[in-house]
């Protein structure tokens, strides 16, 4: 059976992709075509090697083929075709990448905790350390606003993979367009999503896909019960996700796969998009132009969680003291 890769590898696209790879009937071969030349966009990779990873884990008896994926040379030195499967191109890893991008890279959860462990640091150091060498390697320095947002940012996604998803390991990928002016990071996983990880807080118990996206962006919610509660400055406080597409909509756009739901947000509002997906991906698409009024805002930010909060059932009330402060004391910093 041929399958057509969509033309257009945009999120919404992407989704029904997935929708009609689902409902697709039973072949003993399936035929993949790439078709012609494309963009092939940091965070659309991921989805997409998502997207026919557990297609290709669905239908173990069947044979795997596909054509015309020689000329995407681009998407071949990122490691797309590999995370997928296909023996073509860079496996995710193996390309240094350059001042504009970062090819898909995949951190072992084992290792960051493993590290940890042996360091005798918190896995929320080992992943805050990982994460400025992600954001120094696309932004060319080692402080200042824009890494300072991108450290943050990659920093709050990857924690919640280590301390929710049940994942083994997350993908990720990155590219910087200084033309203009803007940083896309794509982050996966393929854990257990973001519904049955809120729901070991009976707080967020029984909600559907969408409705678990939309609570997992508000502030103070958090699979963890403890979230909020004690010293340790690296305890879940459940504002790593709210303070981010917060931070992502000041101009740009944050986008949330997991289960059968999609959800995209910018200054105009939200969307949703029906989708599949086992885990959860998550796009961060960050304006730099926008980011000279962003310390500013910070604290509206953190007082708009706040008040909020308190307005949720279960929800950490809580932002001071929390590792989502950091952030705002690092912009105090600068």
């Amino acid at each position: 059976m041929l399958i057509l890769i969509p033309k257009s590898l945009t999120s919404a696209s992407l989704a029904k992709f997935s929708h009609r790879l689902v409902a697709i009937e039973a072949a003993d071969e399936y035929v993949f075509d790439f078709g012609h030349a494309r963009w092939f966009p940091p965070f659309s990779m991921l989805l997409l090697a998502m997207i026919l990873k557990q297609f290709k884990m669905r239908n173990p008896r069947s044979q795997m083929r596909a054509r015309n994926f020689e000329q995407h040379t681009y998407a071949a030195h990122f490691g797309f075709f590999q995370l997928f499967g296909l023996a073509h191109g860079n496996r995710p890893g193996d390309a240094p990448g350059n001042l504009d991008y970062l090819p898909i890279q995949q951190l072992s959860i084992g290792d960051i905790r493993n590290e940890a462990m042996q360091s005798y640091q918190e896995v929320g150091d080992v992943v805050e350390r990982k994460a400025g060498e992600l954001a120094t390697m696309l932004t060319r320095k080692s402080e200042g606003t824009l890494h300072d947002t991108l450290t943050y940012s990659i920093r709050e996604i990857i924690r919640n993979v280590a301390e929710h998803s049940e994942a083994e390991e997350v993908s990720l990928c990155a590219q910087y367009w200084p033309l203009t002016q803007r940083v896309e990071v794509g982050i996966a996983d393929a854990g257990i999503g973001i519904c049955s990880g809120l729901a070991n807080n009976p707080s967020f118990r029984g909600l559907s896909n969408k409705d678990a996206l939309q609570t997992a962006l508000m502030p103070g919610v958090s699979g963890n019960t403890m979230a909020g509660r004690g010293s340790n400055p690296w305890q879940n406080s459940g504002y790593g996700l709210y303070m981010t597409n917060r931070i992502c909509r000041n101009g740009g756009s944050f986008l949330i796969a997991s289960g059968d739901s999609l959800l995209k947000l910018d200054r105009n509002g939200k969307t949703d998009t029906p989708c599949c997906l086992q885990g959860t991906a998550v796009r961060l698409l960050i304006d730099t132009r926008r980011l000279g009024i962003l310390p500013e805002q910070l604290s509206k930010f953190a007082d708009d969680g706040r008040r909020v909060a308190q307005e949720i059932r279960g929800a950490n009330a809580s932002f001071a003291s929390s590792a989502s402060q950091m952030l705002t004391r690092d912009f105090e910093a600068v």
